[in-house]
């Protein structure tokens, strides 16, 4: 069973409950001893708006069936929002792509009833383990939600999306929130299992809330240029993981100029049961 999603501010932080559709079978051949091989795919998908602004969500479905993700992770989502039609996008992007388990994070809430925020898609059950507000501008909140997958090696997926603004308040708002991701994962992650951070940090390798993470011991994924789409030219859609219990053995954008204004990026990651030893060590 998931735990209860701990209520920081009232309604706007409750997350949609979680979706206990039957589960797609995991890919063939992802599996091994000791390890579990995972595709993890991260998207900021626009709120299901195409490049010629047309909602188009049939379309970013079925880009994602094409990639073929054991774990998506996903930015810029509504739920039950007037702009989008009323729709819940997560519940159906999963229907769209394999009936996969799922599970929205509130950003903020978009009257009369919507929210907005981001979600996780996994061909694995999961549980959620909470979501919670992280430092923010006044004009838009912002919200990081850890689950934990149930894959044959269990790991931890944290994700979120940062704030945009390139003022330097805002950059000390985006060092505040990552710190506070740091500190939410050594919380709540007390199992000695492995974590990894996905999103639209919406800053670039090098910069300072990068730093932030690499020196709380945090490992960035091969940085690739993600935004805009037609002609990817800035580097912010990131993973990180710590080294050890995760290795990134390849990362790369898809060719997908027209689904969303950024491109879909592809993580092959393997998760490791334990920390493996190095060769000649006891």
């Amino acid at each position: 069973m998931m735990k209860t999603l701990e209520i920081l501010t009232a309604a706007l932080f409750c997350a949609a409950a979680f979706a206990g559709t039957a589960p797609a079978k995991p890919a063939a051949g992802r599996t091994a001893s000791g390890h579990c091989k995972v595709r993890l795919v991260q998207w900021n998908i626009h709120i299901g708006i195409d490049m010629t602004f047309r909602w188009n969500l049939k379309a970013q479905a079925d880009v994602l069936n094409r990639i073929g993700g054991d774990v998506v992770v996903l930015n810029e989502v509504d739920k039950n929002c007037r702009r989008t039609g009323y729709t819940d996008m997560t519940g159906a992007l999963a229907l769209l792509t394999g009936n996969m388990f799922h599970q929205f994070g509130a950003a903020r809430a978009l009257p009369p009833e919507g929210l907005y925020g981001n979600a996780v898609l996994s061909r694995w059950p999961m549980e959620l383990v909470g979501a919670w507000p992280i430092p923010s501008p006044a004009y838009e909140s912002r919200s990081m939600t850890l689950v934990k997958i149930a894959a044959p090696a269990p790991f931890y997926v944290a994700f979120t999306h940062l704030n945009h603004r390139k003022a330097p308040e805002e950059n000390l708002i985006r060092v505040a929130a990552v710190r506070k991701i740091d500190e939410l994962i050594s919380q709540n992650c007390k199992d000695g299992l492995p974590a990894v951070i996905a999103g639209d940090f919406n800053c670039v390798p090098g910069s300072d809330p990068v730093k932030a993470l690499e020196e709380a011991g945090w490992t960035l994924g091969t940085p690739l240029l993600t935004f805009p789409s037609k002609k990817p030219r800035v580097s912010i859609d990131h993973v990180f993981f710590r080294e050890g219990m995760v290795k990134l053995e390849n990362r790369f954008t898809v060719d997908e100029k027209n689904a969303s204004d950024h491109v879909p990026v592809v993580n092959e990651l393997v998760i490791f049961r334990s920390t493996p030893q190095k060769k000649g060590k006891k």
